[in-house]
């Protein structure tokens, strides 16, 4: 009975950088633009190979091209997606590189910025319906460390390399019983991540993702139990 008020009392905190990164359970962004909006959900890879990346975006013009990375600071409050610097690069690839930069996925710590998604896994491409959905392994990026993705943000970019939709990535950890890092992606897969971020006329934030993530969580934390 113990065990079953701690699962129950679970859910998700926010964190900065300086959370352990054994800890941090889930990362979040919501990119909102005037048109675009899209949901993008990392979690720890089963075999702990870095990072599952899941994204969901619509808006989106058919069969154009949006360019998304990771930026380096943080969306002010005012939303300006400027402000967000360049890509995020610990190792110095783009600088040692200069105008030959080229960004191959098989060879992604000498070639590629760990910000530059759409060079490693390619642009998000709008659908009949304006829609992407993008599931990859995102084997360089982390929760802790030099290439963590917390305290950055994403950044989406139109076919013109304007900005478009950007937000701050935010990591959570899970307060109470831990679980394993398979019943955390069970967990993930619970959510129906495909069929709930595709619903984008639900604005209410990031919280309200990790919320219905947590829900699924804790169902597999009392499954467990039993």
């Amino acid at each position: 009975m113990a065990a079953m008020a701690n699962v129950a009392s679970s859910n998700l905190v926010p964190v900065r950088r300086s959370a352990s990164a054994s800890d941090v359970v889930i990362a979040m962004a919501e990119p909102q633009g005037q048109d675009v909006a899209a949901v993008f959900r990392f979690v720890k890879s089963i075999d702990g190979n870095g990072l599952e990346l899941a994204i969901s975006a619509s808006g989106l013009e058919k069969g154009s091209e949006y360019p998304f990375h990771i930026h380096v600071n943080n969306v002010p409050s005012d939303g300006n997606c400027t402000a967000t610097g360049g890509h995020l690069d610990p190792f110095g690839v783009k600088a040692a590189s200069g105008d030959a930069y080229k960004c191959s996925a098989d060879d992604i710590l000498n070639t590629c910025e760990l910000g530059d998604l759409a060079g490693i896994f390619g642009n998000l491409v709008g659908d009949d319906e304006g829609k992407c959905l993008k599931s990859v392994n995102a084997t360089e990026l982390t929760f802790g460390g030099k290439s963590t993705i917390l305290d950055h943000s994403i950044v989406i970019h139109n076919s013109k390399g304007d900005r478009v939709a950007c937000s701050n990535i935010t990591g959570f950890i899970l307060a109470g019983d831990p679980i394993s890092a398979a019943g955390i992606h069970d967990a993930s897969e619970m959510s129906d991540l495909e069929e709930g971020m595709d619903d984008m006329s639900d604005t209410s934030g990031v919280s309200s993702r990790a919320a219905m993530f947590s829900g699924a969580l804790l169902s597999v934390a009392a499954a467990a139990l039993f």
